[in-house]
C-alpha cells in the first residue's frame, strides 16, 4: 500500500509497470482494486497508477472534499505530488469517467487522451438508487453481480460520498465536455449496464478523435466481465495512431437524432 498526502488529506494509490503514464480512476462502487487486471495488462507498456478517491477505499474520509471539482483538484494534486510527467492517458469509470473528462476539459495540455467508461452523459442516466441507498444495497440489489474485487471494498465506502456525487452529477450534463474535448476521446458503455443508461441521442458525430463503443454483453464492470476484450481495447486506444474509428471492437452504438 502506498500513501500520498495532498493538503491534509491522505490518498491511497498503487502503481505498476514502466512507460508513458496511465492513470485509472474508479467509480461509485468499490475502489482502485477492480482496476488491477487492467493495470497488469497495461503495465507491459505503461507505468500505471490507480488511486482511491476521497471517501472510497483507503483514502481520507472528509465530506468537505466530496464534489466533482474537489476530485478534479485531487487528481491534479496527485499527479503533481508523485511527479507524474504529462501528457498522461486518463481512464475513468462512471464517477471516475466524469472526473477524467472534466480534468481533460480543464487541463488539456496535461492529457494525451482520455477513455470514459460508463460516463453519465446526462444526469437522468444515473440510477436513482445511487442518490439515496448505501453502497452494499446498490451493489447487491441493483448491480447484482459477483465481483469479489468490488464487494471486498464496499465496506470502506463512505456512503455520503457516493450519494453526494450521484446527486451532484444527476444535475449535470457532459455533452459540452464531449463536444469541446481537445484530446482524443473514447466512450465505452456496457450494453446491459443497470446503473448508467447508455446514451443514444444528442451526441456529436464520431470522428477521428471521438469514438463510441458498446460492449453489448457487459453490465457495469466491463473490466471484470469481459477483461480480455476490454484490456485489449484499452491497449489499442493508448497506442492508436490517427483515426480512432479503427479501434476494435467495431460494434459502435447508433446515435439517434430527435
Amino acid at each position: 500500500m502506498s500513501i500520498a498526502t495532498i493538503g491534509d488529506q491522505f490518498v491511497h494509490y498503487e502503481v505498476l509497470g514502466r512507460g508513458q503514464p496511465v492513470v485509472l480512476i474508479h467509480g461509485w462502487l468499490g475502489s482502485w482494486r477492480y482496476w488491477w487486471p487492467s493495470m497488469q495488462a497495461l503495465s507491459k507498456r505503461h507505468r500505471t497508477f490507480a488511486f482511491d478517491l476521497w471517501g472510497f477505499g483507503d483514502s481520507s474520509k472528509n465530506k468537505e472534499e466530496y464534489s466533482l471539482d474537489a476530485y478534479v483538484d485531487m487528481l491534479d494534486g496527485f499527479l503533481d505530488k508523485l511527479g507524474i510527467n504529462a501528457p498522461i492517458h486518463l481512464i475513468g469509470h462512471s464517477l471516475g469517467a466524469a472526473v477524467a473528462l472534466r480534468y481533460t476539459t480543464k487541463f488539456p495540455d496535461k492529457v494525451d487522451r482520455v477513455a470514459a467508461i460508463s460516463l453519465p452523459v446526462e444526469g437522468t442516466a444515473i440510477h436513482e438508487r445511487l442518490l439515496t441507498w448505501d453502497s452494499n444495497a446498490v451493489f447487491s440489489r441493483v448491480v447484482g453481480a459477483n465481483h469479489p474485487e468490488v464487494d471486498s471494498e464496499l465496506r470502506k465506502t463512505d456512503d455520503i460520498a457516493m450519494n453526494d456525487l450521484a446527486r451532484e452529477l444527476s444535475r449535470q450534463e457532459f455533452i459540452h465536455d464531449i463536444i469541446n474535448c481537445q484530446r482524443p476521446l473514447m466512450l465505452v458503455f456496457g450494453g446491459q449496464d443497470p446503473l448508467i443508461k447508455q446514451p443514444t441521442e444528442n451526441l456529436p458525430d464520431p470522428s477521428q478523435d471521438l469514438t463510441y463503443i458498446a460492449l453489448d454483453n457487459c453490465q457495469h464492470f466491463p473490466m471484470l466481465e469481459d477483461g480480455v476484450r476490454f484490456n485489449r481495447l484499452l491497449m489499442e486506444f493508448t497506442h492508436a495512431n490517427g483515426d480512432l474509428q479503427a479501434i476494435s471492437p467495431k460494434d459502435h452504438w447508433q446515435r439517434r437524432n430527435r
